[in-house]
């Protein structure tokens, strides 16, 4: 499958959700999703080959809500439209996800609806974490069963385990990450790298969004997390997004790579929603 038919990763977006920081200064911080709802305007950022897009437009829409006590709920909506260069045809894609993982990520169920064109791929299944690894079912399209590496991660563990790395200083992190995307089984390796973190001046010009009070006094760090088809040896990434990632999860300045065009996404609003207290 190419790149452009794996134009979407609505469950691996699940990565970019908020998280607050708790507990004494000295201990390791507790680090707990925070329930929001933000909203990305997609454009064209670049394009090459014979394969790239002339004018890309969209929108993305993301949404957290639960504690680590219930679990955490995540809708994610995306859709694009895409202008074809010469000899290549106009394209739109409607994607819409629901995912719930566990509060302490040990179980995923998740949904997804894509329609490209006159086409409509519906995937559902589920994960959970068993004596002898990830085992991992699919509904639908196709009845399936596998079984991971006990070490998988879920999305939302996989943040709590990216801004623990952030705050340590750590500048790689790779993890096995099962999300739920493409035909629903498989489980990607990736390597996150992790920047130096933002200085205050240059915060000072991010996207207006991000000048909401909740984010304020926060630090962020530039993140680019590449996904691998499993194997060994060196091998290109299939996938690339960028962001910066504030220390209570919130993310602004996304790119999206696909390898012939990338898209940009902006942060255009953000709400922070009401949640239910959790002592976990």
């Amino acid at each position: 499958m190419s790149r452009t038919n794996r134009i979407f990763r609505p469950i691996a977006f699940a990565s970019l959700i908020g998280v607050c920081l708790c507990g004494k200064a000295m201990a390791t911080p507790k680090i707990v999703l925070v329930p929001h709802r933000a909203i990305y305007e997609l454009s064209l950022l670049s394009s090459k080959g014979t394969n790239g897009v002339d004018e890309a437009r969209g929108r993305l829409v993301f949404e957290i809500t639960g504690t680590a006590c219930d679990g955490y709920a995540t809708n994610f909506r995306q859709v694009t439209q895409l202008s074809g260069a010469e000899g290549n045809p106009d394209r739109s894609f409607d994607v819409r996800s629901t995912s719930f993982e566990s509060g302490d990520g040990t179980m995923l169920r998740f949904t997804t609806d894509a329609v490209r064109g006159d086409r409509t791929d519906h995937t559902e299944g589920k994960a959970r974490a068993t004596s002898d690894g990830i085992e991992i079912t699919v509904q639908k399209p196709e009845p399936s069963k596998v079984t991971a590496p006990s070490e998988t991660l879920f999305p939302n563990a996989h943040i709590k385990r990216l801004v623990e790395q952030a705050l340590a200083g750590s500048k790689l992190f790779s993890a096995k990450i099962f999300d739920g995307s493409d035909t629903g089984n498989k489980v990607y390796d990736t390597l996150a790298v992790i920047g130096v973190p933002v200085s205050a001046d240059a915060a000072q010009h991010a996207e207006a969004a991000a000048n909401a009070e909740q984010l304020k006094g926060h630090a962020s760090w530039p993140v680019t997390l590449s996904y691998f088809e499993p194997g060994a040896g060196e091998r290109e990434p299939s996938y690339v997004m960028s962001f910066v990632l504030y220390d209570n999860g919130v993310s602004r300045t996304l790119t999206l790579n696909y390898g012939d065009f990338k898209l940009k996404g902006e942060l255009k609003s953000i709400e922070f929603l009401s949640s239910t207290s959790c002592d976990k």
